[in-house]
């Protein structure tokens, strides 16, 4: 199950990472002018145009999918994770100031809880941009209803069923082509050794 979360944890640092690249590459384009083509070089395409913006009820229809899906919850045990790690690590350093260390790490709370409305908001905003309001209404229908709802409490157990599948079917295709190569490579008169 640990390890479920880590990877959920690596999942969500990555769509974090992206999302902010995304966000500070955007702003930087938008900011700074184009530096000037070397001499024989051909000038560097335009800045892309800025994305059009949302209309105030699509975003907001798009939040409650995002909510009412359940992402918001998969937050709190990654939270819980590095803050563990942190924990574990600075205590390593100094085993003298364990309550301290706990005490700091407990006293970010506010400022995690925006954090974590940072990034429901980054996804509402994918949400919207994505898919339309009509089709998001539908959706948020669906995600209310009591079949919905069941869906959403039964998706962690279900994921996780599904990444300990995939990582057995991974590990077996890897396996399956490393060996066909090296078997056909033998075939071809090259010994790859085992």
């Amino acid at each position: 199950m640990v390890n479920c979360y880590f990877q959920r944890f690596l999942t969500a640092a990555a769509l974090a990472g992206a999302l902010v690249a995304f966000d500070v590459s955007r702003a930087l384009a938008q900011q700074a002018p184009a530096p000037a083509p070397a001499p024989g070089q051909a000038p560097a395409a335009p800045a892309p145009a800025p994305l059009p913006p949302i209309a105030p009820s699509h975003l907001a229809v798009a939040r409650e999918v995002v909510i009412a899906s359940g992402l918001p919850k998969s937050f709190d045990p990654m939270i819980f994770n590095i803050a563990s790690q942190l924990l574990a690590a600075y205590v390593a350093k100094r085993p003298g100031n364990a309550k301290d260390f706990e005490e700091i790490l407990g006293s970010l709370k506010p400022e995690l809880d925006a954090k974590k409305k940072e990034i429901i908001d980054k996804a509402a905003e994918a949400y919207a941009r994505g898919i339309d309001e009509a089709t998001l209404k539908q959706i948020l229908m669906f995600l209310s209803s009591p079949v919905g709802v069941k869906y959403t409490t039964a998706l962690p157990d279900v994921l996780n069923g599904v990444a300990d599948a995939s990582d057995a079917w991974l590990k077996d295709v890897a396996t399956m082509m490393g060996t066909r190569v090296v078997d056909e490579m033998k075939k071809r008169g090259v010994d790859m050794g085992r």
